[in-house]
């Protein structure tokens, strides 16, 4: 069973507020997520990281303000080696809080892709970052009043339609690898550069991930060290034949 531990740093959220929120997302973890993702995960409220992590729980913290401004939360493996989620106070709380354990409860290392068809015209089948709640993000349902977030099934990853197939919880998506209004997705491509896709007002955005937005999504990707290990032999074969032109 995958354990988490939620601990609130914000005055507006202790207590038992907190307590039915953590309920809220319990009931969804093992009434909706568990049967379509195979995972038995259970949240408990906890007063400190440390003592979480010690006791074998991934803490995921609600604070006022997180490191990475721009996002409501995000999920990644800390330098100890422990998965870990950070989720920016706001008026979805709850909501952001429920994605960012279910990513943890499905990929708490980061290590989990699916090889399927790309989104590019002519695109080699890229390698899927397994992330089950970005490509629904943005729509939520309720439970006992909390909004938690709706989730992509396995099938998503699908390369072909089938009638009567679900992709995400709620039923809103009618083929796979389709996105909500404002979801995204991240894949690595057949040359190791790391792509998302982004719905926005109906169409496609793509961009390329670098530095800190690929490393909390791929850092234990194996194929991001033979990628590195290459670039060193590279430079290093060019390093010795420039030595060995250059005059003596």
């Amino acid at each position: 069973m995958i354990k988490i531990a939620v601990i609130s740093n914000v005055k507006e959220i202790q207590g038992d507020g907190l307590d039915k929120m953590v309920n809220a997302i319990n009931k969804q973890l093992s009434l909706h997520f568990a049967p379509v993702w195979a995972v038995e995960s259970q949240a408990v409220v906890f007063q400190d990281v440390k003592t979480a992590k010690s006791l074998g729980y991934y803490p995921v913290t609600i604070q006022y303000e997180i490191d990475e401004p721009n996002l409501g939360g995000y999920h990644a493996v800390g330098d100890d080696g422990i998965p870990y989620g950070l989720v920016k106070y706001s008026s979805r709380t709850s909501y952001v809080l429920s994605h960012e354990i279910m990513e943890i409860v499905h990929n708490p290392f980061l290590k989990k892709f699916r090889k399927t068809t790309g989104y590019k015209e002519n695109e080699d089948d890229p390698l899927f970052v397994e992330e089950v709640a970005d490509a629904t993000d943005g729509k939520g349902y309720l439970i006992d009043g909390f909004e938690v977030s709706n989730f992509i099934t396995p099938d998503w990853f699908n390369k072909t339609h089938q009638e009567g197939i679900k992709y995400d919880y709620l039923g809103l998506l009618s083929r796979p690898r389709e996105l909500y209004e404002g979801g995204y997705i991240s894949w690595m491509n057949v040359r190791g550069e790391y792509w998302q896709a982004i719905l926005t007002k109906g169409k496609l955005l793509y961009r390329k991930l670098t530095g800190q937005t690929v490393a909390s999504q791929t850092k234990d990707n194996p194929m991001v060290y033979v990628l590195g290990f290459l670039g060193l032999c590279t430079l290093y074969l060019v390093y010795r034949i420039i030595k060995k032109s250059k005059p003596i």
